[in-house]
């Protein structure tokens, strides 16, 4: 069932327990604004054309308990994707220049563990 504005009003009041519920349905960005309580609740009340019929202390009923619920929620649809198996690369697409394989036995310790630095001795 829609929830609708004349709906809403007549929920109101008859005091229904679920009347703050469909007040956040239908005005839920109006709610949320960085507006004053009563203000908020004036805007509606003018929306609706029913002034006094909302007040400030639902707006913060509304504000507290269904602030986690403030983006509508939409499923959305999963793609499927298909996986490509992994291709083996070919030796051929290599380049021999793009990497450098050197031996371990042709690397000096020595050399290795010369610093150099600004501050060093120059010779």
């Amino acid at each position: 069932m829609m929830i609708d504005e004349k709906l809403l009003i007549e929920l109101f009041e008859q005091r229904d327990r679920k009347r703050r519920e469909a007040l956040f349905e239908l005005f839920r960005e109006d709610l949320f604004a960085s507006l004053t309580r009563a203000r908020i609740a004036d805007m509606i009340n003018i929306k609706l054309g029913r002034p006094g019929l909302i007040t400030a202390e639902d707006v913060r009923y509304c504000r507290f308990y269904f602030k986690d619920k403030k983006t509508r929620r939409i499923p959305r649809t999963v793609e499927k994707t298909i996986r490509k198996p992994d291709q083996s690369q070919d030796a051929e697409n290599f380049q021999s220049s793009a990497f450098k394989v050197t031996d371990p036995g042709e690397i000096k310790l020595e050399d290795q563990f010369k610093f150099k630095s600004k501050h060093s001795a120059k010779q």
